[in-house]
């Protein structure tokens, strides 16, 4: 049994070593979310077929050509009409094609703005499970480290009842914890194909591909400005940018459906072929009929060009209603992310403090038993007290990490 566990904490010694020594820094993981993940890519392909509307809407309408034989050929004085001919080409009013193309334009504006807000929250999946492998190395240490001191008190316990100070049964309660630890250690790399499988989905690894945090995780000073951080919401954040290219796309809408109402101006030809005469020779005999045209569309029917003025003006109001709802909302999840991070700082130094006093009272408790055998209860209790401590700090850094995460993913673009 104690050769089991002692390979056992080897291993584990040996996978956090290695670990260190082939870290992966968070930012190479961000960097390759962005190149890697699909995602991104399908959103970026969207953005680019968009842009692509450009030249369909930006072309003059196809000229229309015309070919008639009439079957009863009209008589003209020169001759018979054989074969008609018309051909005309219709243009927009002035601004109507460059309307259009500026709708697309915004448009694509707004679907750009999306990959900005894929990427923040492709950031903070990664952030967070990054977080989480950290704090399971350092569940990990701790648990390594209770085998060990759990280990010593076994073979103390076992000299004890060697002197008839102790109790077998010390001993096995001793046994039955490390064994209970030991099955954590595998809880935990359970626990840590989870996330790791998570960061290989979004970055597009390999499945199965370890991920090595780097230890220790030093992270930014948070700087937090709640007054700054809604004026810089309000003017550049990708979800309110793209609501404001909503906008834009809904003005442009209406200058295109105003273009749209205006006349279209039409040239044209008509030609005819005209056989000439047998039964006379006029002068002209047989000469074929040129007609230039010039045309005019009247928009006589704007009751839909009315109801899409509504429309578009009670579109942009709702936009309009939606960024101000937006950005109270992002402020307010600042607020509680703050709390949640203040909560964190505090909790870690909480526990920190009672960790030095409860370790101060083991080494009493621990001092006493060797002496005399006597406190063995006590000894367990305080004991388990200390790693609860030891694993609550991990867990409030934890906390104060994902917090820092969730800010970062509303302010940091």
């Amino acid at each position: 049994m104690k050769n089991c566990r002692k390979i056992a904490i080897v291993c584990v010694a040996i996978f956090v070593i290695g670990f260190q020594l082939s870290a992966q820094s968070l930012e190479s993981l961000l960097h390759l979310a962005v190149e890697n993940n699909t995602e991104l890519r399908a959103v970026d392909l969207e953005y680019q077929s968009i842009l692509e509307r450009k030249d369909q809407v930006s072309q003059l309408p196809n000229p229309q050509i015309g070919v008639g034989v009439p079957v009863l050929r009209p008589e003209t004085r020169l001759g018979p009409q054989v074969l008609m001919i018309g051909a005309s080409q219709m243009f927009p009013w002035f601004g109507t094609l460059k309307s259009k193309e500026e709708v697309i334009v915004s448009m694509s504006k707004a679907k750009y703005e999306q990959l900005s807000i894929i990427k923040l929250d492709l950031f903070y999946q990664i952030k967070s499970a990054y977080y989480q492998l950290n704090f399971l190395n350092q569940k990990q240490s701790v648990i390594s480290e209770n085998i060990r001191i759990f280990q010593s008190l076994e073979s103390i316990a076992l000299a004890k009842v060697e002197a008839g100070q102790a109790s077998l049964a010390d001993v096995l309660r001793i046994q039955a914890k490390l064994q209970g630890l030991e099955q954590q250690l595998l809880f935990i790399e359970n626990q840590r194909i989870s996330f790791e499988s998570k960061i290989n989905e979004i970055t597009k690894r390999p499945i199965g591909e370890k991920t090595q945090v780097e230890s220790p995780l030093v992270l930014p000073v948070l700087e937090y400005d709640i007054v700054s951080f809604r004026d810089k919401i309000q003017l550049n954040h990708p979800m309110i940018a793209q609501i404001d290219y909503q906008i834009e796309a809904s003005k442009n809408m209406l200058e295109e459906n105003r273009n749209m109402n205006s006349p279209m101006i039409g040239v044209g030809i008509d030609y005819s072929v005209v056989a000439k005469r047998t039964d006379a020779n006029p002068m002209n005999n047989g000469k074929d009929i040129f007609i230039p045209k010039l045309m005019v569309s009247i928009p006589l029917y704007r009751k839909s060009y009315k109801a899409k003025i509504n429309e578009e003006n009670l579109i942009q109001q709702s936009l309009e209603v939606k960024k101000e709802s937006l950005t109270d909302k992002m402020v307010g999840m600042l607020i509680r992310y703050k709390s949640e991070y203040d909560n964190g700082n505090l909790e870690m130094e909480l526990y920190k403090n009672q960790s030095i006093t409860i370790e101060m009272a083991y080494n009493v408790i621990m001092a006493n038993y060797i002496s005399s055998g006597k406190g063995f209860e006590e000894l367990l209790m305080v004991q388990n007290q200390l790693q609860d401590f030891q694993l609550g700090i991990y867990q409030a850094e934890l906390k104060k990490n994902d917090a820092q995460a969730s800010i970062e993913r509303i302010t940091k673009y």
